[in-house]
């Protein structure tokens, strides 16, 4: 099985691990030839080399603003993709070119306009909605992350229903290769928290939130880091926010090795990986009382109103009071619906494009 993989709009660095964990199992599996990988310009796959010498990498070089490179790219000049071959587009958008195609989706914003959207953002997902509506007759499959993401799309884009698979993914490479396992707390005699994050500075992941509590507020929070540069911290006035910036790999490692908890704060996901994160680890999760949240975590985290200060203390103080009387989670039962390694993940792609071929012959 030959395959193209489109991936110039992986940036983020959410997404580019996921691809770093996921190229590889597809080189593994001899079930399938990579023809082409068409690589972004920037971020962490830029540079990416794929080990079979057959392949070929090509960088998308964007000489325009990105928002008008994408729209071009994914319709007037997404002919440029055409091909015998399967494309595989990581990149939430489907091109405009003729070729059996199969569309990974991990953008919530394609369901719908949010209040949070504003300005210049509520217009980019609008034309980005749109592009997506006039190119679902190209794509032969969609790929998305859980049940409750099919069931959001389905309902956004009737048309595309029967073409939608879901297929979860498992936390990355680094992190499964860790050997990392919690049982209990770092500091079992600490009447205080220490929670992380980890989440890069957009509107939806909901960072404003803590903005809301007063500086002279007592929490029982000993160190609360957040993955973000010192000039977005949304409160330079609280003694236990600290911003460490982006982190590699081994310092993540470091922090889900000692931390108490893990802190996830948005409003939006379409999966949500660090709380997949965590409960492989086997850290205790605070989160919103959202449906993405719930889907992943069942009964066992901790939710607060995502739009409420108040609410998020009640949520900490009640961590405590857990410790206090001996409490740890156990995720098994949620880890159930999650692949143990990418090589699955790799393989059930694979028949998803074996199938897709098939019907386009």
């Amino acid at each position: 099985m030959k395959v193209r993989f489109h991936l110039t709009n992986v940036i983020g660095a959410g997404a580019s691990q996921l691809l770093l964990s996921l190229l590889p199992a597809f080189e593994r599996n001899l079930n399938l030839v990579v023809e082409k990988i068409y690589l972004p310009s920037s971020g962490a796959l830029t540079t990416y080399k794929y080990l079979n010498s057959s392949s070929v990498a090509e960088v998308y070089n964007r000489y325009l603003p990105n928002s008008i490179s994408r729209f071009l790219e994914c319709t007037f000049l997404a002919r440029k993709f055409n091909g015998s071959s399967p494309l595989v587009v990581f990149g939430d958008i489907p091109l405009r070119c003729s070729c059996p195609q199969i569309v990974f989706i991990q953008n919530a914003h394609l369901l719908k306009s949010r209040k949070s959207q504003i300005g210049f953002e509520r217009l980019r997902y609008w034309v980005l909605r749109s592009i997506f509506k006039s190119n679902l007759k190209y794509v032969s499959a969609f790929i998305v992350q859980t049940e409750l993401m099919r069931l959001e799309i389905i309902n956004a884009y009737p048309d595309i229903v029967g073409r939608v698979y879901v297929l979860s993914q498992p936390v990355p490479e680094w992190l499964i290769s860790s050997g990392v396992k919690r049982v209990g707390r770092f500091l079992a005699s600490n009447d205080s928290l220490s929670l992380i994050y980890p989440a890069a500075y957009y509107p939806h992941k909901n960072h404003q939130l803590l903005s809301k509590i007063a500086s002279n507020s007592n929490w029982p929070i000993e160190k609360l880091l957040l993955t973000l540069e010192d000039r977005f911290n949304p409160v330079p006035n609280l003694p236990w926010v600290f911003c460490c910036g982006f982190l590699p790999s081994e310092k993540i490692v470091n922090f889900y090795s000692s931390v108490d908890a893990l802190l996830y704060l948005s409003k939006e996901e379409s999966y949500g990986f660090p709380l997949v994160e965590a409960m492989h680890v086997g850290l205790p999760i605070i989160c919103p009382d959202l449906p993405y949240a719930h889907f992943l975590c069942g009964d066992n985290a901790i939710y607060f109103d995502p739009d409420s200060s108040d609410s998020l203390r009640s949520a900490v103080e009640l961590l405590l009071q857990r410790f206090d009387s001996g409490w740890w989670p156990n995720w098994d039962e949620q880890l159930k619906v999650i692949p143990n390694d990418w090589d699955f993940v790799a393989k059930e792609i694979i028949n998803i494009i074996v199938g897709c071929s098939k019907r386009s012959d």
